[in-house]
C-alpha cells in the first residue's frame, strides 16, 4: 500500500536524492547505493540501525525480518524494471524473501562503477514492508538490485553466491530461459526451484526453445530442481473445467470414439495453446505422428492406457476475437455423436461450458496477478509434474523424437 512515507511504488530514486537519512531512506522503501563488496555489511548495519529506531518512542514501524526464499529475478530495461519492483513488492508481503533483482539496464552507466573484469556494476538495497493489523508498518525483507549492462560479468555468479541466505531455498525467476541461457548456465547450480512466464512468449517455436534449453541447463543425472511456469498456472480455470466436462460416465464413455481436438486460441496466446495442447495429449495418452504442420494440425495415435482408440486429429487455431489472459478462446473435442466444448463468453468474463451429457453453465473467470501467480509458484502449487509433461509433450508437436526421447526419461529429470 501505497503512503506518504512509502517510496516502493513512485520512480526510483536514490536514498540521498530525497531528504532523509540512509536509515529513513531504507525503511520507507527508498533504493540505498551500496559498494557491491559491501552489500552484507551494510544491510546488517541498516537493519540494526533501523531496529533501534523502530524501539524509540512514537516509532510507526516494526522490525520483523523474515525470510523463506532467496529469489533471484532478471529485468531489462527500465520499464520492466519498475513493474517488477511492484509485483515483488506484494509478493514479500506474503512470502518474505531476500531478493536479488538482477537488472540489466540499457545504459552503461558512470565509468566510476567500473568492475575489475571491466564491466559497470552498481547495487543498490531497500526494505520491503507490510501494514500490520494495527496500522503499523512492519519491515519483512529486503531488496537487493544489482544494475550492470551485461549480465554475463566474470563477477556476477560469485557476487550472488555470496548473497544467498543458507537454510532457506533459492528460487531462480527468468522470464523467457530461451534468451538468457549463457548468463543462467553458473547460476543454474544453486536454484532449488526455477520460475518462467510462457505468458511473455509469442510463438510456438519460443516455446520449444525454452522446453530445450530446460533440457540443456538441467541435464540427466544432475540435481533435480522443480521448474514452474506461471504461464501453466494462468491455465489452470481452462483445465479444470475442460476436465468437467468428463465427469459423468455417460461423457467418459464418448472418448472411444474422439476424433478431433480443437484449440483456438487469441493473438500473443500462441504458447498457452501449444502448452495447454501438450497437457491434453498428455491426459489422453495421444502421441503425435509428425510435427506441427504450417496450418495449425497434426495426427495424433493412443498410446498404452489411452481411453481413446482411434487416431485422432490435433488443430490449433488462431481466431480474431480478443480474449483475456491467458489467451486461450475455445477448447472443442469432437466425438462420433457428441460435441463438448468450453468458450469464453462473448464479454470476456467467463468460461461457457458446453456438453450433452450436463446443464449448460458458465464459470465467472478472474485474472489472475502476477503478483499472485508469483506467490503461488513459490508455494506448493509450485510443485506441479503435470506441467512438465505438458511442456515436454506441447514442444513435441513442433520437435518430434527430440523432445519425445526426453520425455520418455522425464521420471528421473526436472
Amino acid at each position: 500500500m501505497s503512503g506518504p512515507g512509502d517510496y516502493r511504488r513512485s520512480e526510483r530514486r536514490e536514498g540521498w536524492a530525497v531528504p532523509l537519512d540512509a536509515v529513513a531512506a531504507f525503511t520507507q522503501g527508498a533504493s540505498v547505493s551500496v559498494a557491491p563488496e559491501r552489500i552484507e555489511q551494510e544491510l546488517l548495519s541498516l537493519w540494526r540501525r533501523a531496529s533501534e529506531r523502530a524501539q524509540a518512542a512514537g516509532a510507526g514501524f516494526a522490525v520483523t525480518r523474515a525470510c523463506q526464499w532467496n529469489l533471484i529475478v532478471h529485468t531489462h530495461g527500465e520499464g520492466e524494471l519498475l513493474l517488477c519492483k511492484q509485483v515483488l513488492d506484494t509478493v514479500s508481503e506474503s512470502v518474505p524473501s531476500r531478493l536479488l533483482v538482477l537488472h540489466e539496464s540499457e545504459d552503461p552507466g558512470d565509468a566510476s562503477i567500473i568492475g575489475d573484469d571491466g564491466v559497470p556494476l552498481h547495487a543498490s538495497v531497500e526494505a520491503n514492508f507490510r501494514e500490520s493489523q494495527s496500522g503499523r508498518r512492519e519491515i519483512v525483507s529486503e531488496e537487493i538490485t544489482i544494475e550492470t549492462p551485461q549480465l554475463h560479468s566474470r563477477r556476477l555468479p560469485s557476487l550472488v553466491r555470496s548473497l544467498l541466505l543458507p537454510d532457506v531455498p533459492t528460487a531462480l525467476l527468468v522470464h523467457n530461459p530461451a534468451l538468457d541461457a549463457d548468463w543462467l548456465r553458473p547460476l543454474c547450480a544453486d536454484a532449488d526451484r526455477f520460475l518462467f512466464d510462457s505468458g511473455r512468449l509469442r510463438s510456438w517455436q519460443e516455446l520449444a526453445a525454452v522446453a530445450q534449453v530446460l533440457d540443456e541447463l538441467y541435464p540427466i543425472g544432475k540435481k533435480q530442481v522443480e521448474l514452474m511456469d506461471l504461464g501453466w498456472l494462468r491455465l489452470w480455470p481452462w483445465r479444470l473445467l475442460i476436465a468437467s466436462l468428463y465427469d459423468t460416465p455417460e461423457s467418459r464413455k464418448g472418448l472411444t470414439t474422439l476424433r478431433e481436438l480443437q484449440v483456438g486460441y487469441a493473438e500473443g496466446g500462441e504458447a498457452a495453446a501449444l502448452l495447454l495442447a501438450g497437457w491434453l495429449l498428455g491426459r489422453l495418452r495421444l502421441s503425435p505422428t509428425a510435427t506441427l504442420q504450417e496450418d495449425g494440425t497434426i495426427g495424433l495415435v493412443p498410446g498404452s492406457g489411452s481411453p481413446v482408440q482411434r487416431p485422432v486429429q490435433l488443430r490449433l487455431v488462431k481466431t480474431p476475437r480478443e480474449a483475456a489472459a491467458p489467451g486461450i478462446v475455445q477448447v472443442t473435442l469432437h466425438q462420433q455423436d457428441s460435441c463438448l466444448s468450453a468458450k469464453t463468453s462473448v464479454d470476456g468474463s467467463g468460461i461457457e461450458v458446453c456438453s450433452p451429457f450436463q446443464p449448460p453453465r458458465t464459470q465467472p473467470m478472474r485474472g489472475r496477478p502476477d503478483a499472485e501467480l508469483l506467490v503461488a509458484a513459490l508455494g506448493v502449487g509450485g510443485r506441479d509434474p503435470l506441467m512438465y509433461e505438458a511442456l515436454r509433450l506441447g514442444a513435441a508437436l513442433l520437435l518430434g523424437d527430440v523432445m519425445l526421447q526426453a520425455q520418455e526419461q522425464s521420471e528421473v529429470r526436472w
